[in-house]
């Protein structure tokens, strides 16, 4: 035996043993808001058998999805997390990646949070329809925020771009420019919204599920079709290992929490960040794909915002979740 491995070593052939031995490594682009079990994969990576055995994970912080497309086309990510809209728009353009799981949904409920929309608690906006020549502030252009603003705008009868202006700025910003009138009305997400609301001076005006009618897909997790076909169990173990932290972090949210807050995947204040209301999550990640067509269908009828229709129950592939 002594002598095999020698033989090996010599031809320099334990390397590519051992290198082939590994499991494949994914790439995994994450953002930095709702994405909670995802995150404890990595902060908790005892809850997930799989990693180390099936898979390798290396998550990479970006701060907005064209970064993290951007990052995909260039061959530095395999999959990561993204608003299905965002999906769309990609499918639209040709990118070859799929949705395979869910996150989290904009839904309604006091039992969730929905994105918000807020203006000056004492200010003269009391509906949508008095955002007619004002300004709302959302995190970028083409976004999610930016639709449920137009659909905010467009059930006022308020015309977008027209009527109304839709600013993009960063969340942190959001409620000083709301104040101070730079915007009239802003977007809020946790721990953002659980903030202001402590400042007070801000109230609701309408939610992300109010502005367009209906429970919806808000993040999703999406991975290159080459890497899917290469490594189909790789991505089933990934898949396998996420559900079953998505439920350990369904029924023991405090603690995720704390040992999210403690990994630095979160800094707000801990006392705050146990207090947040939290955005509905399926325990077994299945993903909502009658409500992605309908906001297909709302992206390229009500908003021109793709050329033509996407079909979208092909651009999902819940193949690879635990059956």
């Amino acid at each position: 035996m002594k002598l095999v491995l020698a033989l090996l070593a010599v031809f320099g052939l334990l390397d590519s043993i051992a290198h082939a031995a590994e499991p494949p490594l994914i790439r995994f682009g994450r953002g930095f808001a709702a994405e909670e079990q995802v995150w404890l994969m990595s902060a908790r990576p005892d809850l997930t058998p799989g990693q180390g055995r099936k898979y390798q994970l290396k998550q990479i912080l970006f701060q907005a999805n064209p970064e993290r497309f951007q990052a995909y086309l260039a061959g530095e990510l395999d999959g990561g997390t993204a608003p299905g809209l965002a999906v769309i728009f990609a499918r639209a353009q040709g990118v070859d990646m799929k949705i395979v799981a869910s996150i989290c949904l904009e839904a309604a409920g006091k039992e969730w949070f929905s994105t918000t929309y807020m203006v000056k608690d004492d200010g003269p906006v009391r509906t949508a329809a008095d955002l007619r020549g004002g300004t709302i502030g959302v995190v970028g252009i083409k976004t999610a925020t930016d639709l449920w603003a137009r659909a905010g705008l467009l059930n006022a009868g308020i015309v977008p771009d027209r009527d109304a202006k839709i600013f993009p700025m960063g969340f942190p910003g959001m409620g000083d420019a709301v104040r101070t009138g730079k915007i009239q009305a802003g977007t809020f997400v946790e721990p953002f919204y659980s903030a202001e609301i402590a400042r007070g001076g801000l109230r609701k005006i309408f939610t992300a599920v109010e502005a367009v009618g209906y429970d919806h897909e808000l993040l999703d997790i999406w991975f290159g079709d080459r890497f899917l076909r290469a490594n189909p169990d790789a991505v089933r173990a990934f898949l396998a290992d996420y559900v079953a932290v998505t439920k350990y972090y369904l029924a023991n949210t405090a603690q995720a929490k704390r040992d999210l807050h403690k990994s630095g995947f979160v800094r707000t204040p801990l006392d705050i960040y146990l207090k947040n209301a939290d955005w509905k999550r399926d325990p077994d990640a299945r993903v909502d794909v009658a409500s992605l067509e309908k906001l297909s269908r709302f992206m390229l009828e009500k908003l021109q915002w793709l050329e033509k229709p996407v079909n979208v129950p092909e651009m999902i592939d819940q193949s690879y979740l635990p059956r």
